[in-house]
């Protein structure tokens, strides 16, 4: 069995970050940046990208708690996936779940995580990034 440990931050939170599987559990999902060892050329540390999943009550309690920019250490495994794109295409999905117990732990104060909350509820202009496509949740015990 492998573990995945890193510390970072959430980079995005997609609109659709909230749903369910097909077996009705809530499902969240959001992406992860952390720092990598390899380095750019001028010596800063390459940022590396996760998608991340949680289901059930853990999901339940990240949608609520986690928002962009939430610095979180999260301990788990990855996950590989395959589905089929809307073009019929056999595609690879990877992404990173959390351990049930210990796997996201917070790396900042309830206050300070409000605050940031609060700051990104005021308008905002559109954003221009891409969204990035997820496959439908699925529930582990799912066939791929």
């Amino acid at each position: 069995m492998q573990e995945f440990i890193a510390y970072g931050r959430v980079s995005n939170i997609p609109d659709t970050a909230v749903g369910r599987t097909s077996n009705g559990h809530v499902s969240f999902k959001f992406d992860f940046v952390c720092d990598s060892s390899l380095l750019d050329d001028k010596g800063k540390p390459t940022p590396s990208f996760f998608h991340v999943q949680v289901y059930g009550k853990q999901a339940e309690l990240m949608a609520q708690s986690l928002s962009k920019g939430s610095p979180i250490l999260i301990k788990g495994e990855i996950i590989q996936r395959s589905y089929t794109d809307d073009l019929g295409q056999q595609r690879t999905y990877q992404y990173i779940a959390p351990a049930l117990h210990g796997g996201i732990t917070f790396l900042e104060t309830k206050e300070a995580a409000l605050k940031r909350k609060q700051k990104q509820a005021a308008p905002q202009p559109p954003s221009t990034q891409a969204q990035q496509n997820y496959p439908e949740p699925m529930d582990a015990d799912e066939p791929f």
